[in-house]
């Protein structure tokens, strides 16, 4: 997705998008798969730390999706911002708490596990 295209709508089809394959790459084993639409919503996640508006335009919506590694993605970056913190933790102990999520239950159960730890999240390293 070129920079000029970084409208709600566009984000939110994208990262829709990705968490369906990363979904499936995941049941799969499919990590480099799974890596490469990661990087993707890395993307979108700095996005998110330029224009914090924007963030709160679309993470609400990718909350309530259908598709758990969205909503557990959706709401680790509310963590990583700082910003709807209350209702991104909710959602990632109803994620981890439901036995039907499986492995992904799993993931929502570690970003709550760091970010309790160490206080914050980092969804990529940043260069130093």
């Amino acid at each position: 997705m070129k920079v000029k295209d970084w409208s709600k709508e566009n984000i939110i089809k994208q990262f829709k998008k990705s968490g369906d394959v990363m979904m499936r790459a995941t049941l799969e084993g499919d990590y480099k798969k799974n890596n490469k639409e990661g990087k993707k919503l890395t993307e979108i996640f700095k996005q998110f730390e330029a224009n914090t508006k924007l963030a709160m335009n679309c993470l609400p919506e990718l909350m309530k999706s259908n598709n758990v590694v969205v909503k557990t993605k959706a709401a680790a970056y509310c963590l990583a911002l700082n910003i709807m913190v209350n209702t991104a933790e909710n959602l990632l102990i109803e994620i981890s708490d439901d036995p039907k999520n499986g492995i992904f239950g799993f993931n929502a159960k570690m970003v709550l596990k760091v970010w309790h730890e160490n206080g914050k999240l980092e969804i990529y390293q940043k260069k130093k």
